[in-house]
């Protein structure tokens, strides 16, 4: 008895509280129970609607045709060529997805400028030989790998998209010179005579014979060896200098002194904001749908603010869709268009936005 009703109490809660439920990303269960692509229709305008996305940064609204020839005509350059017109799709700078994008601005510089030198720095990595005759191979090779890997991440993080974390750059220049700061004894000391290197360069140094004042260089050819390496470290500790000097600009929450943000790390990190944004409007739309709070009812729900802010009356879809409408479409192009400049004004609607709702969470 007890089972029975526990089942009916199931049942009769299933019927007294639905539950809206939808498909994600276009996957159902398959007969092994995994997940294989759905075919019904549904399915495929959500593929599509996903890859205009991708493609444009913009989100798919049938009832915004212009936000979507906006985006197009940003994303598509046309152009005559012999009498027929070619189209030719432009990756921009930055987008609402972090990796459609590019490094831009200054970090652009900081990565080029670490790219090149880490193209030059390896190939002399690779050609060191030890002049020391009880040198052990297997422990050069390891030495050698960390170096390695080091300076290829170390390029990798700082050409983030949104940004590297500074932490870590930081942590990639210690293993390699002892210390990350240009300041600390240890790396001046590196700097003054690249012999003198400390951290996993110093130990890479023992490991091939190579003295503080070269006095274990007897041959031509060790010569140039050892200056191969004194090079590599040098390429080493000026790119520690550059980030040293740079690093600040970079920081996601405030700088010392009042020092100005690098505006190109910037604009992709408030696109990333933005595209959170959308998204968040989204969910909001879903979790209406999963209590049948429908697109028809939000036409018509209005809302209304405090009396003192002087604002009108406005339904719920309007406003939904205004802060959809401006963090997918106007917003990048703001940016994109106009700089910091665009920056000042996505910065005074964005705070508009948030007072409204605001104030509609006070309204009784």
């Amino acid at each position: 008895m007890a089972t029975i009703k526990k089942i009916t109490t199931a049942v009769q809660d299933a019927v007294i509280y639905p539950i809206l439920t939808k498909e994600v990303n276009g996957y159902r269960g398959g007969s092994n129970g995994q997940s294989v692509p759905s075919t019904d229709g549904a399915s495929l305008t959500r593929t599509a609607q996903n890859a205009i996305r991708e493609l444009l940064g913009w989100r798919y609204r049938a009832d915004d045709p212009k936000g979507f020839l906006a985006a197009l005509n940003k994303a598509v350059d046309l152009k005559m060529v012999e009498g027929h017109v070619e189209s030719t799709w432009k990756a921009r700078p930055f987008m609402v997805h972090a990796e459609l994008g590019e490094v831009t601005g200054a970090q652009a510089s900081i990565y080029t400028r670490a790219k090149v030198a880490s193209e030059h720095a390896l190939p002399l990595l690779d050609g060191l030989t030890p002049i020391r005759g009880d040198a052990r191979e297997d422990e050069i090779e390891s030495l050698r790998a960390i170096v390695r890997s080091a300076w290829t991440e170390l390029v990798i993080e700082l050409g983030i998209v949104s940004g590297p974390r500074l932490k870590r750059v930081d942590e990639y220049f210690r293993q390699l010179l002892g210390k990350s700061d240009p300041k600390e004894p240890v790396v001046q000391k590196a700097i003054a005579n690249p012999a003198l290197v400390e951290g996993i360069l110093g130990d890479l140094g023992s490991s091939f014979g190579f003295g503080f004042d070269g006095d274990t260089v007897l041959t031509i050819e060790e010569e140039k060896n050892f200056t191969n390496f004194l090079i590599l470290v040098d390429y080493t500790t000026s790119l520690l200098q550059t980030w040293a000097a740079q690093k600040t600009y970079l920081m996601r929450n405030g700088t010392p002194n009042g020092t100005k943000k690098f505006l190109g790390t910037q604009l992709v990190r408030l696109s990333e904001e933005l595209a959170v944004i959308v998204e968040s409007v989204h969910e909001v739309y879903d979790a209406m749908d999963s209590v049948f709070f429908g697109p028809e009812e939000r036409q018509v729900a209005l809302l209304t603010f405090d009396l003192l802010t002087n604002t009108e009356p406005i339904t719920v879809a309007e406003l939904l869709s205004w802060i959809e409408q401006f963090a997918s479409v106007e917003a990048p192009q703001l940016l994109e268009d106009c700089g910091k400049n665009g920056v000042r004004t996505v910065s005074e609607t964005l705070k508009e936005l948030r007072n409204m709702l605001n104030d509609i969470v006070k309204t009784p």
